[in-house]
């Protein structure tokens, strides 16, 4: 079976990268102050519960920023039941609402593509393609992941996973975003002479 993943691997990559060539949507960095809509993936499937709640925190934090969120849920077990209903803007996404290539249905597609995004921050670390597809089609001017070689027409912003076998912890990828996403500078900060 590695055969067919290769071939799933590879075809993804190429499809990923012409998606987000024929968008319309402008990319750009967009610092977190100034995003008014924020886009949040998470997989519930591959998160331990320390993770999602760590993910929870950050997004009542966003919210206390005045920020509106769209939380989306992956989750790759067929009967799994969704989890973060509670927030107005929520996408659930499982096996049922996939194709064979781990992509999302037609009807999914334009339901994510249905939102405006200044800020798409992708948490799901696993090696599920869902993610990196969600972010090479939706709607979001800067779409922040992991680095994964090959898949870097996915995201404006990526942050590298450690080396020497250290492990990427929720904790460490909330920091990292949250720390680049403040740097970006559209012209609003005031400039410091030396």
């Amino acid at each position: 079976m590695d055969w067919l993943n290769d071939i799933k691997d590879r075809f993804s990559k190429r499809r990923m990268r012409s998606l987000d060539r024929t968008k319309e949507y402008s990319r750009d960095f967009v610092d977190i102050e100034s995003a008014n809509r924020i886009g949040v993936i998470l997989n519930t499937s591959f998160s331990p519960e320390s993770d999602l709640r760590q993910i929870q925190e950050y997004i009542k934090s966003l919210q206390q920023r005045s920020k509106r969120l769209v939380v989306i849920e992956i989750n790759a077990n067929k009967k799994s039941e969704p989890s973060y209903s509670q927030y107005p803007d929520y996408i659930f996404i499982n096996p049922t609402k996939l194709n064979w290539l781990d992509y999302p249905t037609p009807n999914l597609e334009t339901q994510v593509r249905s939102y405006e995004l200044d800020i798409l921050m992708d948490f799901d670390h696993s090696s599920q393609m869902v993610s990196k597809y969600i972010c090479s089609m939706a709607r979001a001017r800067t779409r922040t992941g992991i680095h994964e070689e090959g898949f870097e027409s996915c995201y404006e912003l990526m942050i590298d996973k450690p080396r020497d076998g250290e492990e990427l912890t929720m904790k460490k990828m909330i920091k990292e975003f949250d720390y680049f996403l403040n740097m970006i500078d559209n012209g609003h900060k005031a400039k410091v002479n030396a």
